[in-house]
């Protein structure tokens, strides 16, 4: 009896034992289970991390701020002096020297009608915006078509716009020519004509160009240094006409000494509204030029915004409103941004007319 006893109490030990045993991996699997999951979720908060980090990477950073200017800035003009380009230039560096810590300098560099100028300025010019171009639109739409140039729009960046302007033509107040009709009427004569301008390819070349060969005159084209060079010398009696802008002439008809006898333009100038369009006589020829500063093409983003700033303050100011007036100037209504698609516009539309009057390279 006591070994039937002692067997069963044995047995019972052991069952118990056993389940014990059971109970202890089950125990341990549920731990693993739950360090496993516990180590999961901090595996995926790590990625998480990991990938905002990635995210915040691939983000470009802000360009930083940069004290500009820093020396001069050299303000470049392709023509002589006493044009109108000129005198938009030194406007300019007046307005603005009281209010920049460094001066703007007027540098004249005049040749080819504006190319010289502006390949030096596309092919070495500084992109750190020290250096700014001042330049009209024919440099860029006609003279490409006219010469070897080593330069096109996209080789440069807007800063502002600038005027624009009609071309007017004017001759002597000794001439004989009162009207534009009496000049039309030279068409049956054989008297020579010498038309001079700012040089070969400019809109005040090109239009004179036009109205010669439309009326049926024989003329003979005298180019110059720029507007200022060629209104001395119709003031000199040394060539019989001449185009350019009223800016460069009209000092001399207020003195009485030159006279204007028709503007290029659709309609007739506010300034001098008695003097009739070509259009009016039957001439379709309609060209004003434009004018505008630029920087070089590499010239990064934030100097540009910081020019565009310092000029665009300048030409909405009231001094330089004042400027125009008293100069007889009209200033042009564009967005920076816009000014190297339109001049890639009128390059093409140039072409064409120059095409039209046998001008074209």
């Amino acid at each position: 009896m006591k070994t039937k006893n002692l067997n069963s109490m044995k047995r019972s030990l052991w069952i118990l034992g056993l389940f014990v045993f059971l109970s202890l991996i089950l125990i341990g699997c549920n731990s693993d289970t739950e360090n496993n999951a516990s180590s999961g979720e901090g595996t995926e908060d790590v990625e998480e991390t990991e990938n905002e980090n990635t995210e915040g990477s691939n983000e470009k950073p802000k360009e930083e701020q940069v004290e500009f200017p820093t020396r001069p800035i050299d303000l470049i003009v392709p023509w002589a002096s006493g044009g109108s380009s000129d005198l938009t230039a030194r406007g300019l560096s007046e307005i603005l020297s009281d209010k920049l810590d460094h001066s703007v300098n007027v540098t004249n560099q005049e040749g080819a009608n504006g190319t010289v100028a502006t390949t030096d300025f596309a092919t070495g010019a500084a992109s750190d915006g020290h250096e700014v171009l001042l330049d009209a639109s024919g440099v860029m739409t006609a003279q490409p078509h006219l010469r070897d140039v080593q330069y096109e729009p996209s080789d440069f960046r807007g800063v502002v716009g600038l005027t624009e302007e009609p071309v007017v033509m004017a001759v002597n107040a000794e001439s004989d020519w009162e009207t534009l009709d009496d000049l039309i009427e030279e068409k049956d004569s054989d008297k020579e004509i010498n038309f001079g301008h700012s040089g070969a390819g400019g809109f005040p070349h090109v239009t004179q160009e036009a109205f010669f060969n439309q009326a049926g005159i024989d003329a003979e084209s005298v180019p110059h240094k720029g507007g200022g060079p060629a209104v001395t010398a119709l003031l000199g009696g040394h060539i019989d006409t001449v185009a350019a802008h009223p800016a460069e002439l009209l000092p001399h008809v207020e003195s009485g000494d030159l006279r204007l006898l028709g503007v290029f333009s659709k309609e007739r100038f506010d300034v001098i509204e008695d003097v009739p369009t070509f259009e009016e006589k039957g001439f379709d020829i309609n060209m004003s030029v434009w004018k505008f500063l630029l920087v070089h093409k590499d010239t990064s983003d934030v100097i540009l915004e910081e020019l565009r700033n310092i000029f665009g303050d300048a030409v909405e100011s009231s001094e330089y409103s004042d400027f125009l007036d008293e100069n007889n100037l009209e200033a042009i209504d564009i967005e920076p941004e816009e000014i190297v698609p339109r001049l890639e516009e009128e390059l093409e539309s140039t072409g064409e007319i120059l095409n039209e009057i046998n001008l074209e390279e």
